[in-house]
């Protein structure tokens, strides 16, 4: 599997990525900064969508809408094209107009969208995971289970399933339709991202369980069906704090045909998987602070990367070359090289 870096571009210290469905154009937003629409083959920044504070989470939906969240509002901006854009504000929390509903976006935690851009999951810092319908613009759902505060969500493309994860580590994967949930996991484990592939037979879960940080598992029985091990971290003495620190997974999502799993840790470093075997086949150094941030092109080829070291970088993946480093070495290759693509 060859890698390799083709731009960097300055970003958010708590950022948020996207990509648009043609693969042409990249999405990043966070904390205090606007969103901002970039041209991957050029790098062109194209156009900065509102300034405050939205970027908690973000989706395309059909090419023609964005849809963010942060600070406790939804904000869509809807255009044909990227030249001009209205855009419509659906209320801050509590207070004000306020159509989804009182409590409706938390200030933290975590925000899911359908294929859509119709349907938005969230979680609100209650014990309830919040359905909202984007044409009503109001809360049509209540899911309720978790004992304790559910922090990451996932939704299918469709919306019918969904899966979210609370603090004490319970898994829940949801009929969205009939409000029902089966639980898995329990209070020895910690969960901090959950990701639900697009046929909603896996879930990619990152976090710490019975010494795991990355595991899939089915979506319908719970069972564990593959665990992700970078071995190099486990040989040699380290310091437990400095191993616990290089092993925290902040960031993970399976590629679109659910073949491929991407980790952003704590140490900086970006992993590619193999999900049928777990096999680590690369690794993407560049970033120098956290990676929390990921999302990939519809077809597997780019990746876009945010980091707490405020630069967002694409990465290109060719995913059946350098085999003869594939096959003659067991360790996985690391990827620094810098060169310039066009994307398309």
């Amino acid at each position: 599997m060859a890698a390799s870096l083709v731009r960097t571009w300055p970003g958010s210290s708590s950022p948020t990525v996207a990509i648009s469905p043609c693969g042409a154009i990249g999405l990043c937003g966070g904390g205090s900064e606007p969103v901002r629409l970039w041209c991957l083959a050029t790098g062109e920044l194209l156009r900065e969508l509102g300034t405050d504070g939205a970027g908690a989470a973000a989706v395309w939906t059909d090419g023609h809408q964005v849809l963010a969240s942060g600070g406790g509002s939804v904000d869509v901006w809807a255009s044909r094209w990227i030249g001009r854009l209205d855009t419509r504000k659906l209320g801050r929390v509590p207070g004000q107009w306020g159509p989804l509903g009182s409590g409706a976006v938390g200030d933290r935690g975590s925000v899911a969208f359908d294929a859509d851009g119709q349907l938005i999951l969230g979680c609100c810092g209650d014990l309830v995971v919040r359905q909202w319908s984007l044409g009503q613009g109001a809360c049509v759902q209540k899911l309720t289970g978790h004992a304790t505060l559910p922090h990451t969500v996932s939704l299918s493309p469709d919306g019918k399933r969904a899966v979210s994860a609370d603090i004490h580590g319970e898994i829940r994967v949801w009929d969205v339709d009939g409000g029902t949930s089966a639980a898995f996991g329990g209070p020895e484990d910690w969960v901090s991202s959950v990701c639900l592939d697009d046929h909603s037979r896996i879930v990619l879960v990152a976090g710490d369980s019975q010494g795991r940080t990355l595991w899939t598992m089915d979506a319908a029985t719970g069972q564990l069906l593959q665990t992700f091990e970078d071995e190099r971290q486990n040989r040699g003495a380290r310091e437990e704090a400095d191993r616990d620190r290089s092993s925290e997974i902040r960031a993970a999502r399976l590629s679109m045909d659910g073949k491929y799993a991407v980790s952003g840790g704590e140490d900086g470093l970006i992993r590619l998987w193999e999900t049928a075997t777990g096999r680590l086949v690369r690794v993407l150094e560049g970033h120098t602070d956290s990676v929390s941030a990921l999302a990939m092109t519809p077809d597997n080829r780019y990746l876009l990367s945010g980091s707490e070291d405020c630069t967002l970088r694409l990465w290109k993946l060719d995913w059946h070359g350098d085999d003869r480093l594939r096959q003659d070495s067991e360790e996985p290759v690391r990827e620094a090289t810098v060169r310039r693509w066009k994307v398309g």
